[in-house]
């Protein structure tokens, strides 16, 4: 027993100067770099037609885990898996919610908007999730789909809620090709949201009550 206890006390030693010197071995793999990182830039986004008349926060967009990082999902029928080499610059629902803001930030009109990270007071919020936001196998249609809502930030009354989508087909079946077209669909997905923003966050002293506005359909 003595012996077996001085073995194990030597064989810690050893390791113990190996980590202080520097020379463990990990036997973790190394986490394989992507050929390519696929982002949203803000000149891609357009500036809404309405004039954006009241402050409002935009919230990232809820999503499944399959859309909520930055692997970039592939479907093909039930079946969803993660396109190889080519990843999201950041987390699928960060890179909308920035588009979003830069749409908005081109838009007329004295509204001001602020991301949920910055806090503050507003009029509203933007509250929405991604409902798909994947490729294909091959050269198949991406597509991108979200729904949104305005939400009275003092009330927490639903002002208007609508869905958008956009699909497209790639320029070929590689990697890289069919990530950028998600990038730009998701982009064209984020300037209609921005739009519906700006159309219904109507200043509070604009806003027609819910029953008013029934009534005249």
């Amino acid at each position: 027993m003595v012996r077996v206890a001085a073995r194990k006390i030597a064989f810690s030693l050893v390791c113990i100067g190996i980590a202080m010197s520097g020379g463990c071995l990990s036997v973790l793999p190394s986490p394989k770099a992507p050929l390519a990182l696929i982002s949203m830039p803000s000149e891609r986004a357009a500036a809404p037609v309405a004039a954006l008349g009241a402050d409002v926060t935009i919230y990232p967009p809820d999503a499944s885990r399959s859309f909520a990082g930055s692997d970039i999902a592939v479907r093909s029928d039930e079946e969803l898996v993660f396109l190889a080499d080519v990843r999201w610059a950041d987390a699928a629902p960060r890179l909308l919610q920035g588009a979003v803001m830069d749409s908005l930030s081109k838009a007329s009109g004295e509204g001001r908007i602020l991301s949920a990270q910055q806090g503050g007071v507003t009029d509203y919020d933007l509250r929405w999730r991604i409902i798909e936001l994947s490729v294909s196998k091959g050269a198949g249609v991406v597509r991108a789909e979200v729904e949104a809502s305005i939400v009275d930030s003092s009330t927490r009354r639903v002002i208007a809620q609508e869905r958008f989508s956009a699909d497209q087909r790639p320029r070929s079946g590689g990697a890289r090709e069919r990530a950028e077209a998600l990038a730009l669909t998701s982009q064209a997905v984020c300037d209609l949201v921005a739009e519906f923003v700006a159309r219904t966050a109507l200043p509070k002293d604009r806003q027609v009550p819910p029953r008013a506005a029934s009534s005249k359909r």
